[in-house]
């Protein structure tokens, strides 16, 4: 980071090369901190995908409810400091009844402009980098292996819910996400060595696949020229109504902080499912194979850190008591 994100509370003599005659130029004016997201979306962020930028902007939203609730008046970058954070999060909670992951989410959005205003040289408060909000663990589900192959064989679909399940079973396989599994062409399959070569949307990671044969012969019912995908919010309501037509009905225990309360309910399997259950159930059906190192699967997840990876994996407290079972300990 430059000097310039902690000019504001740490002596600039303390730098090394500091030049006091060029000090008035080192520290930009106040900076409106919505005028500063919002400039930034516009003239700095031309590479991000639009749904980015609506996720900040929809976080800019917050911010100034918020602030006409509060009656601020004006909220300029430095403005923004612990309390803030701390009155921000509550607002979120209790008056937007969000999800502890969402207001996650909003608060890591705040943060990360702030940041970026503090290399841009315009003043911040740093002590909002001491409020942080703790990531919830979500009853997220997967397919497994033998349920893939259920899916795979089934017959009772029209001619486009077949569509939508088959990109959903390559995203299955492969551990792409929609954004990539959606998108896939000619030019991405290797036919001489059946493998998946593409450059990933969100990370910017090269990755290379092996085809498994469930997605060679999927690729093959199309001459390998995919259907046109659809918009994910049709994507996801589809797969949803195919998961429960093939008849994933599994009760799950659905529990997620919802405001400031616990919310406890019990879902069909079904309900859970979503374009991201296929990269997560690629994830864990990897990690099944005890034979296949971690790292190994990580070069095609695409994950930089196990911390990340270990997010996806979904093993039931059940599976894993059976799989401890046979280990000499327990004998």
């Amino acid at each position: 980071m430059n000097s310039t994100a902690y000019s504001r509370f740490i002596p600039l003599t303390m730098y090394s090369g500091y030049d006091k005659s060029k000090e008035e130029n080192i520290i930009k004016p106040k900076k409106l901190f919505v005028n500063f997201v919002v400039e930034y979306l516009r003239n700095s962020c031309k590479r991000r995908s639009d749904n980015y930028k609506r996720m900040y902007m929809n976080t800019v939203s917050h911010v100034i409810e918020y602030c006409q609730i509060n009656d601020i008046k004006e909220l300029y970058t430095n403005d923004i400091d612990m309390e803030f954070c701390e009155n921000f999060i509550y607002f979120l909670q209790s008056d937007k009844n969000q999800m502890q992951n969402t207001v996650k989410g909003n608060l890591e959005r705040v943060h990360a402009m702030l940041h970026k205003a503090a290399l841009y040289g315009y003043p911040v408060n740093n002590t909002y980098e001491e409020i942080h909000v703790e990531e919830e663990e979500v009853s997220s589900v997967y397919f497994s292996m033998t349920e893939i192959t259920r899916m795979f064989y089934y017959s009772g679909l029209t001619r486009f819910q077949r569509e939508v399940l088959d990109h959903f079973l390559i995203g299955c396989l492969t551990g792409l996400r929609y954004s990539d599994y959606s998108r896939l062409n000619e030019s991405n399959f290797i036919r001489e060595t059946n493998q998946i070569s593409i450059k990933t949307k969100k990370t910017g990671v090269a990755v290379t696949i092996p085809m498994h044969k469930f997605v060679r012969e999927i690729l093959k019912k199309y001459n390998y020229n995919l259907p046109k995908p659809r918009h994910i919010a049709y994507f996801n309501r589809s797969i949803k109504d195919i998961s429960r037509k093939i008849g994933f009905n599994e009760k799950i225990l659905w529990e997620r902080t919802v405001g400031t309360k616990v919310v406890t309910e019990i879902k069909e399997k079904w309900q859970l499912v979503s374009s991201h259950t296929a990269r997560r159930s690629f994830a864990t059906n990897m990690f099944l194979q005890k034979d296949i190192p971690t790292y190994r699967i990580m070069l095609i997840t695409g994950h930089r850190s196990e911390k990340s990876f270990f997010k996806y994996i979904r093993v039931t407290r059940e599976e894993n008591a059976f799989t401890l079972a046979g280990h000499p300990f327990f004998q």
